[in-house]
């Protein structure tokens, strides 16, 4: 009897190593995330993104500019009319049509309490054309219906746009 408690206190302690050894590992892997260095040496130029902001807002020019809101704003009561709009307006620069390009330039603006674009700025880049073409459009955007809403006031609101191209 007494050499079956010694097996199964010797199986109790290989299974409390084998425990601790994992938990190790998995700590260390863990803590390792987003810590790989590229191997081509390009670590010196990638610069990290800035953390998102712990508020809901930003100062802009001393006015408070949220990026959430109760309410978000109202283009049009037509679902589609953002779309067409963009659509009807937006001219695919020559020089991107004859290289071909293809994607998205994403432009981010603010939305101010009178429902009027201002600020815009691209966030994600195409192609220099393609890039300026978008700005265009989204500086062209008529006033919005409605405003975005935090406690039941209008307030100035981060938004952002999706600009698509595709050739046909």
């Amino acid at each position: 009897m007494r050499a079956l408690t010694i097996v199964q206190l010797n199986s109790i302690f290989r299974v409390m190593a084998i425990m601790t050894v994992f938990t190790v590992v998995i700590a260390i892997v863990s803590s390792c995330k987003g810590k790989t260095k590229p191997v081509d040496g390009t670590a010196d130029q990638l610069v990290p993104a800035p953390p998102p902001s712990l508020l809901p807002y930003n100062i802009n020019d001393g006015d408070t500019v949220w990026f959430r809101a109760d309410k978000l704003p109202v283009f049009s009561e037509d679902s589609l009319a953002l779309e067409d709009f963009l659509v009807k307006n937006l001219v695919y620069p020559e020089a991107a049509r004859k290289r071909k390009i293809t994607g998205r330039v994403v432009v981010t603006f603010i939305l101010t309490k009178d429902c009027k674009v201002v600020n815009a700025k691209i966030i994600k880049s195409l192609d220099p054309d393609c890039d300026k073409e978008a700005l265009r459009v989204v500086n062209l955007l008529p006033q919005f219906e409605k405003p975005a809403y935090v406690n039941g006031r209008p307030v100035a609101y981060h938004s952002t746009i999706p600009v698509h191209y595709e050739l046909r």
